[in-house]
């Protein structure tokens, strides 16, 4: 649902939404946050933000994508697919691996842009441990970048309701051509 039919809606459906995204939350995979898909627009020939074009240029490139080889030791990467994200105050994403056999992921990655970011304000980038403990979380840093492999245990923790600003970054996964699985 667009950001636009959303706000639209009259605060008993939009209760309904509500609830229906946290009764599934609770049981299995959900999430809740606002989203620009960056590659499917610019594929689509619908983008028109030159800077977010820019930036997913410069994820396709060839300096980009011998950085992630080099730093990972597998040059099967042919491409990086992008979304801007915003977690507000309530957003979240549930535990989940990013395993998707047709799409060829090898890396996910998390571009931050929020800075001064407080832990306490959730959203959090946290791996979990075969146990179902949390394993690692990083806090989002304005800069950082997070690389890991396809598929791991990963969830976003939930943006508290008093935190100061929104969580943005541009999120997405290294992926390589069906071909070049050797």
């Amino acid at each position: 649902m667009s950001l636009d039919e959303l706000t639209q809606l009259d605060d008993e459906s939009r209760k309904k939404i509500d609830d229906a995204v946290y009764a599934q939350a609770a049981t299995g995979f959900q999430y809740r946050f606002d989203a620009y898909r960056l590659s499917d627009e610019i594929e689509a020939g619908r983008a028109t933000l030159p800077h977010l074009m820019a930036l997913y240029a410069f994820l396709n490139s060839d300096s980009f994508l011998k950085f992630i080889a080099d730093v990972t030791g597998d040059a099967r990467g042919r491409y990086c697919d992008a979304q801007v994200t915003r977690y507000r105050p309530g957003h979240f994403l549930t535990t989940h691996t990013d395993a998707h056999e047709e799409k060829h992921r090898l890396f996910a990655y998390v571009l931050n842009l929020s800075g001064d970011w407080r832990s306490d304000w959730g959203g959090l980038l946290q791996f979990i441990a075969p146990d179902g403990h949390i394993s690692e979380a990083y806090t989002p840093v304005r800069n950082a970048l997070n690389l890991f492999k396809v598929p791991q245990a990963h969830a976003v923790s939930f943006v508290a309701p008093f935190a100061a600003k929104n969580r943005l970054s541009v999120t997405g996964w290294v992926r390589m051509k069906p071909d070049a699985r050797t």
